[in-house]
């Protein structure tokens, strides 16, 4: 993935609002994973935090959830949205055998991202 691209998902990501970037992930990935993805117990949130209007996520959560959208972001315009969320809720030999989207809720950025640039770059992520 060029730096170029990269770049790019980083500031849209950080620039995006929380509501319209948990709607996207609502929408492309399902409610289930965001609640995962974002490490919470109720599983309206997602709904909620999708309202224009509606409540925003804590900072923990939010950081967790533009985590998951750089990751996400970066898989879907490479491989298309399907790829994309088989290969966050797979397990995965660059993780230990241990599904992405666990490692986004840790916020392990710098492992979940690495792994996903070398799929996509189809190179091993060190």
């Amino acid at each position: 993935m060029e730096a170029t691209t990269r770049h790019d998902i980083h500031l849209g990501t950080t620039r995006m609002n929380i509501h319209d970037l948990v709607r996207e992930l609502n929408e492309n990935l399902g409610t289930t994973v965001v609640q995962t993805m974002a490490g919470v117990k109720d599983r309206t949130s997602p709904f909620r935090w999708a309202k224009p209007d509606g409540p925003e996520p804590r900072p923990e959560v939010e950081s967790r959830l533009r985590l998951g959208h750089r990751v996400w972001k970066t898989l879907e315009l490479a491989e298309g949205k399907h790829v994309a969320l088989a290969w966050l809720m797979g397990a995965n030999p660059r993780l230990d055998e241990d599904l992405p989207v666990l490692y986004i809720q840790q916020l392990r950025s710098r492992e979940v991202l690495g792994a996903a640039e070398a799929f996509v770059n189809d190179t091993f992520a060190a």
